[in-house]
């Protein structure tokens, strides 16, 4: 046997044994790993529901119910669903939802209904609705603590449409018997409503989100082509056959007033003067460019155009004018209106991109312009909830503007911080349910707006301490159907406001209740992690869950004035006690102040010397109270907890965005980590720093280790690698062409490439690939378009082209990150594989497909 045929068999031996780690890890202690959920509380605040989960054996799962006094009323196993009515009275669903049960918990008895089909709870009256699989029969049943009580029963047979409103007021029924029309239950007063003139069938219904108008359609739901849909008002028993073009696309009905509704049709206006089976045409004129690449087959150019139908004044309006528009209901007959695509401005991402915003009268076919160029509406406008009030912020000015008296009433110059961590730059906008206040926040305030004395108030005043917000009232369903890029969040009743508090630089947490001008703290500054926070209707009893990197989630209740837990998590404390963590300050080259986390062996010992992973990321300093688990299973391949328990340091760096480009910032926030972290602790072993990151980590990490061999080894996930192709790509997980990423996005340049070339060119790991050092394992889904996969087989060129040891992992059928499991474990173990073998010296069955091809000998190299 010749040596090349040895050598071959002993690469597909290495290759073998290599997917063999896939399944050669076992965790410890595995079935005693669990987490608790805070998953209920009741209206009223007497009762709650607590879920314990074990990640590697469900079928231990378990329910805990306490009452407000954190009394134990029922421990059980199980994994079913669950959920309170507004009496207090508790359903059990099982995962089929084929068998629910009915718990009191103020007298512990339950009643069990089988053979269920099609449930639908309607929790605040006190309602279910299913279908009897064994009777046939649908039945609404009234849930009341000492026994259910069927309401009305009606038997399938005799059904031809059946469904509950999407708010849960009504139950609309249609009989097999067209001629009986239609029947229309008021789930809360039980009254019926009754047309016969409705006798053509029904097949699904569109429920307006404003009015009470039901559009009834004789197609399948997500059949658009309908040959005509029905306007019901069943306020006033109005009923409209409206005859449609069934060879057309129709979309969103939306009644603009109790007798007046508007429809989307897409209309093909002109065919393209082109074969479009054979040809792609992209022009630089074009404002729909996604459309363009997504639907290259369409043999038409087309627009969304309005059709509006005036039942009071008989008329049918389609106006040209709103072509291409979206539209919001206001008033009668006013639309607010814009078109996403008017500009030919691809700066910002496809929602976010300039539109102008101007409120259009449908009589007089006419515009009035709010604002101009408004980008990012998502997070810079707000619409009240009954439509008078329309609140946009431009250069940091908000502006209140009236839409009944078409004038702008009031504005307001807002603080802002641009040197906030991307996660907390989402503004704070709220309405309370009359429009009289309009909630907001101000550089570190909390600020509050009174639409009748138009004046500006502060709730909470923050200081100097840069604090991030959030009301956690609950909100109202929407009332607007077409709101999708024009928020209008509402609190149902703001008598009383629950805010939570971030203090960012500090990381700690407040909850607190707000009631006029009285503060009540709930949780003061805590430095656990608060998540999962329930509350009662009169906010006296609030439940949450506390959680920190040494200590599971423990769920907690606050009961007229006093916090005590309510559950502790029973997981063994062996299994967490010995994490530790340092926090790291150290200062950017602006002098901005930033922190890392450093995270301790299991078993460390301040005699020895120890590996350490920096794991990068933007700003994580947020991760320092968080609990994590082990798992094998893991979608970017890292798990700390894996690393932790094999001995390693892992290190969370701070990474601040600054002028001098997000590469070069990388660099230079993660040397001064390094070097600080590293006078700090001498158990790191400075000869074996290995790093890792993942997406925009990855492309941190790839830049990195082309500017410094501080790493001896460096692992790179889904990471871009010539920024100045990704800049002038298009990106098919984003519809648009990337350079908004970097202009106005995640990539934060303070330039756009026009003008500053250089910026660009000095922040491309590509074009410094030959100063590698490094032994760089790289992966990514090869259908991956969020950072197209090309990125990272381009890098693999140019470090094959240097002859620089290099492993890069192309995982079929797999995206941005991992979510097939068999690909999860196998990048969770060969990143293990990986810094074991170079920063561990592993030299192991499970190592040996690393030596093998990183290993370059010098032979077959030509000096060129």
């Amino acid at each position: 046997m010749t040596t090349r045929t040895l050598n071959f068999i002993y690469s597909l031996i290495l290759i073998f044994l290599g997917c063999l780690t896939c399944y050669s890890q076992i965790i410890k202690d595995s079935t005693d790993y669990s987490k608790l959920y805070n998953t209920l509380l009741s209206s009223s605040g007497k009762f709650s529901v607590v879920n314990k989960h074990f990640l590697f054996d469900s079928k231990k799962d378990s329910v805990f119910i306490f009452n407000h006094n954190a009394k134990l009323l029922l421990a059980k196993p199980t994994n079913n669903r669950f959920e309170f009515l507004k009496n207090d009275m508790l359903i059990e669903i099982n995962s089929s939802e084929t068998e629910i049960v009915f718990f009191d918990p103020n007298t512990s008895k339950s009643e069990s209904i089988l053979n269920v089909s099609e449930l639908q709870v309607i929790n605040n009256l006190n309602l279910i609705f299913y279908l009897d699989t064994k009777t046939n029969l649908y039945k609404l049943i009234k849930v009341l603590p000492s026994k259910s009580k069927e309401i009305w029963s009606e038997s399938k047979s005799t059904v031809n449409f059946i469904g509950i409103s999407d708010n849960k007021q009504h139950l609309f029924i249609q009989y097999s018997d067209l001629t009986k029309g239609i029947e229309l239950i008021n789930l809360e007063n039980l009254k019926k409503t009754i047309n016969t003139s409705i006798n053509d069938s029904i097949k699904s219904v569109i429920w307006d989100k404003k009015l009470p108008v039901v559009f009834l359609s004789p197609n399948k739901k997500h059949d658009n082509k309908f040959p005509y849909l029905t306007f019901f008002n069943y306020n006033t028993n109005l009923v409209k056959k409206q005859e449609l073009d069934s060879q057309v696309t129709f979309r969103s009905p939306e009644a603009i007033n109790e007798h007046a509704f508007k429809i989307i049709q897409y209309i093909n206006l002109v065919r393209k003067p082109y074969n479009t089976e054979k040809l792609q045409v992209w022009t630089t004129k074009d404002t729909e460019l996604a459309t363009t690449i997504n639907y290259p087959n369409l043999k038409k150019i087309g627009t969304d155009g309005h059709i509006i139908f005036d039942y009071k004044q008989r008329k049918v309006y389609q106006p040209d004018t709103l072509n291409k528009n979206i539209s919001i209901v206001l008033k009668e007959n006013t639309l607010l209106a814009y078109n996403p695509n008017q500009y030919i401005d691809y700066s910002h991402s496809e929602p976010a991109r300039p539109r102008d915003i101007s409120i259009y009268d449908i009589k007089e076919d006419k515009f009035s312009l709010i604002v101009k160029a408004q980008a990012n509406p998502f997070n810079s406008t707000s619409l009240s909830s009954k439509a008078n009030y329309f609140i946009y912020i431009k250069k940091g000015i908000m502006h209140i503007y009236n839409i009944e008296l078409r004038t702008l009433e009031n504005s307001f110059d807002l603080k802002e911080d641009t040197t906030r961590p991307r996660t907390y730059t989402s503004r704070l906008r709220y309405w309370s349910k009359d429009e009289q206040y309009f909630y907001f926040t101000s550089g570190n305030d909390l600020m509050q707006y009174n639409t009748k004395n138009k004046a500006f108030r502060v709730l909470i005043n923050g200081g100097n301490t840069n604090y991030h917000y959030k009301i956690l009232n609950t909100q109202a369903q929407d009332f607007h159907n077409q709101a999708g890029q024009i928020p209008s969040n509402t609190i149902l009743d703001n008598t009383t406001i629950l805010i939570e508090r971030y203090n960012i630089k500090e990381a700690t947490t407040s909850i607190l209740l707000l009631e006029g001008d009285k503060t009540t703290p709930i949780i003061n500054n805590t430095r656990d992690r608060v998540s999962t926070i329930n509350y009662s209707d009169d906010f006296k009893t609030v439940t949450y869950t506390l959680e920190n990197f040494n200590k599971p989630a423990l769920i907690y209740i606050y009961h007229h004035g006093k916090n005590r837990p309510l559950l502790e998590n029973s997981m063994p404390q062996k299994l967490y006690t010995w994490k530790k963590q340092k926090i790291v300050s150290y200062k950017d080259k602006y002098n901005n102040d930033l922190k890392g986390i450093l995270f301790y062996p299991k078993e460390f010992d301040s005699n020895k010397k120890y590996p350490m992973i920096t794991n990068i990321y933007e700003i994580q300093y947020h991760h320092l109270n968080k609990f994590s688990y082990i798992s094998y299973t893991n979608s970017t391949g890292f798990n700390i907890d894996l690393y932790l328990e094999n001995n390693y340091f892992v290190f969370l760096p701070d990474i601040l965005d600054t002028k001098q480009g997000t590469g070069l910032s990388a660099l230079h926030c993660v040397e001064e980590s390094i070097k600080t972290v590293l006078q700090q602790e001498k158990a790191i072993d400075k000869n074996n720093l290995g790093l890792y990151g993942f997406s925009h980590g990855g492309y941190e990490t790839n830049f990195i280790i082309t500017q410094t061999d501080i790493f001896k080894t460096a692992v790179s996930g889904a990471g871009n690698s010539d920024i100045i192709r990704s800049y002038f790509s298009y990106n098919k997980n984003f519809n648009s062409p990337f350079f908004f990423q970097y202009e106005n996005g995640q990539y934060n340049m303070s330039k756009t490439f026009k003008e500053d070339k250089e910026l660009y060119l000095r922040n491309s790991p590509i074009l410094y690939a030959d100063q590698v050092k490094t032994p760089l394992l790289a992966f990514t889904g090869e259908e991956d378009h969020n950072i197209h996969w090309e990125q990272q087989k381009e890098f693999f060129i140019a470090l094959l082209r240097y002859n620089i040891p290099h492993i890069a992992l192309f995982y079929k059928n797999e995206g941005h990150s991992l979510s097939i499991r068999e690909n999860q474990i196998d990048i969770t173990n060969r990143m293990i594989n990986w810094f074991d073998y170079f920063l561990k010296d592993v030299d192991n069955k499970e190592t040996r497909w690393i030596k093998y091809y990183t290993r370059i000998e010098k032979e077959k190299l030509i000096n060129n």
